[in-house]
C-alpha cells in the first residue's frame, strides 16, 4: 500500500512539472547544433554529445553523466515479418553507499535495427534530450522513478525549444491532429 502511494506521488509530481528544466546557455545551443551537424562517425557525435550533456548538468545543478554511443544497431525485437519494437537508447545511474550517484549513463545506439543505418541526426539529438530528462528526473526533481508522463513530455518539449529546436520532436499531439483510423494510440 505504501508503494503505491509513494509510486501515485512521484507519477502526480512528474505530472505537474512542466517547466524547462534549465535554462540553456548560448555554449548549450551552440553545441545542440554541433550535434545535429556532426555527421556520421560514432565517436564524433559522442564526443559533442558528452560536452551538450556536461554542459546542460552543470547549469542544472546535476551530477556528471557520461554519454556512450556505441556503432551498433538498436536493441529490437522482430516477429520474423514486422519490427515489433526497439530501443533508440537508455538512462541508468547507480548510487553509491551514501546514498550519492557513483555514475550516470546515456546510452544511444547508432544505427537503424534492421537496415542498419547511421541514425538521423534529429532523432540522435532527440534520443539525448529525452534521455538528459530522465537524468533530471532523478537528480534534479528527485523522482524515485522517471515516469512517462505528460509532464515528462511537457519538460523535453521546453527543453529542445529553449535550446532553439523544437523542431527535433515528433509535433503534439493536438497539433498533429487526428489519427488516419480516427482512434487514439498511446506507447
Amino acid at each position: 500500500m505504501f508503494a503505491r502511494r509513494f509510486s501515485e506521488s512521484s507519477y502526480r509530481r512528474s505530472q505537474a512539472a512542466t517547466g524547462v528544466p534549465v535554462r540553456p546557455t548560448a555554449i548549450a545551443r551552440g553545441l545542440t547544433l554541433r550535434v545535429l551537424g556532426a555527421g556520421e562517425d560514432a565517436a564524433e557525435r559522442e564526443r559533442i554529445a558528452q560536452h551538450l550533456i556536461d554542459e546542460l548538468s552543470r547549469e542544472a545543478g546535476l551530477p556528471p553523466c557520461q554519454v556512450v554511443v556505441p556503432d551498433r544497431p538498436q536493441v529490437h525485437r522482430h516477429d520474423g515479418q514486422r519490427l515489433q519494437s526497439k530501443t533508440y537508447g537508455y538512462y541508468t545511474y547507480r548510487l553509491d553507499a551514501q546514498g550519492k550517484v557513483a555514475w550516470a549513463r546515456i546510452r544511444i545506439y547508432h544505427r537503424t535495427a534492421v537496415q542498419q543505418r547511421v541514425i538521423a541526426p534529429k532523432v540522435f539529438l532527440n534520443t539525448l534530450l529525452h534521455e538528459w530528462t530522465h537524468h533530471y528526473d532523478f537528480h534534479g526533481l528527485r523522482l524515485p522513478r522517471s515516469y512517462h508522463t505528460a509532464g515528462f513530455f511537457a519538460r523535453l518539449r521546453a527543453l529542445a525549444d529553449a535550446l532553439e529546436v523544437g523542431y527535433v520532436l515528433p509535433p503534439e499531439a493536438d497539433a498533429a491532429g487526428p489519427s488516419a483510423g480516427g482512434a487514439a494510440s498511446a506507447d
